[in-house]
């Protein structure tokens, strides 16, 4: 298988999406420029497999808005998320994880799907969407942008060919971040694959950033003054190319499974 939000954000995505994106497959995704307000994260997952002959538009789509990096004042953050259940049809995806195949199976039971389902976009946590419809997508992302959330920082402290250790700030912390995990996230983009077999046999598939690891976070206790403060330490597979990394670390509320702050960064070259 295969509310409101800000009219400027609002006005600015409707005469976008009617001239510049009809359809997900026609053109590239143009930045818009900001407001010059500090701009505002949202998750965007795509659970996706190189079995699965409707996910490379899903695919292209979600690569398109990570190199734009930014639509108006919403940082974009895309994750891919490769499935291991497309495996046996044909054609084992070098990137799938039965993680990210379980990952998936919690937002399904959240959203009340029968099961999971490829390609399957999923905005902050809160919505998801398996249209093709380019209009829908920044829609659901500008939505996600209003809700409130956390305030994340995310700095690299060191890194070794094995590893990276950063140090993490939470501000701001809405309520429901009490019943929250801290996860960091590993992507890396510039992933390819000449396909073999399968549906997407004889194909090409390049893809946006590919979820690499995921790893759960100690949440500190809060200062006087509301700031939560941690550190982490997280491996680094050698074969991952360093500069092609991104580290994204995201709160996530363990029952609505809704992203409630996030924030990412690289490591310096």
């Amino acid at each position: 298988m295969g509310l409101k939000f800000t009219f400027s954000l609002a006005a600015v995505l409707i005469a976008f999406l009617a001239t510049a994106l009809p359809r997900i497959h026609e053109a590239p995704v143009a930045a818009i420029p900001s407001d010059g307000s500090h701009p505002r994260p949202v998750v965007l997952e795509l659970f996706t497999s190189e079995g699965c002959s409707s996910c490379p538009p899903a695919d292209a789509f979600l690569k398109q808005l990570a190199e734009a990096g930014r639509v108006n004042d919403v940082d974009v953050i895309a994750i891919e998320e490769h499935v291991d259940y497309w495996d046996r049809l044909g054609w084992r995806d070098p990137f799938s994880s039965q993680d990210w195949t379980e990952r998936q199976e919690q937002y399904a039971h959240v959203f009340r799907h029968d099961g999971p389902f490829t390609p399957q976009f999923v905005v902050n946590g809160r919505r998801d969407f398996v249209s093709m419809s380019s209009r829908e997508a920044l829609q659901s992302i500008a939505e996600a942008s209003t809700a409130s959330t956390a305030e994340l920082h995310l700095s690299p402290t060191g890194d070794s060919p094995r590893s990276a250790e950063f140090s993490i700030t939470i501000e701001n912390a809405p309520p429901e971040t009490h019943s929250a995990v801290l996860l960091l996230a590993v992507t890396e983009r510039g992933l390819s694959s000449n396909v073999l077999r399968g549906e997407n046999q004889g194909r090409n598939l390049v893809h946006a950033p590919v979820l690499r690891a995921l790893t759960r976070v100690r949440i500190p206790k809060a200062t006087q003054s509301a700031v939560m403060e941690t550190r982490a330490k997280i491996a680094l597979n050698p074969s991952w190319k360093r500069e092609n990394l991104r580290f994204v670390i995201f709160l996530q509320d363990q029952k609505s499974l809704h992203i409630v702050g996030a924030a990412a960064s690289t490591l310096p070259h």
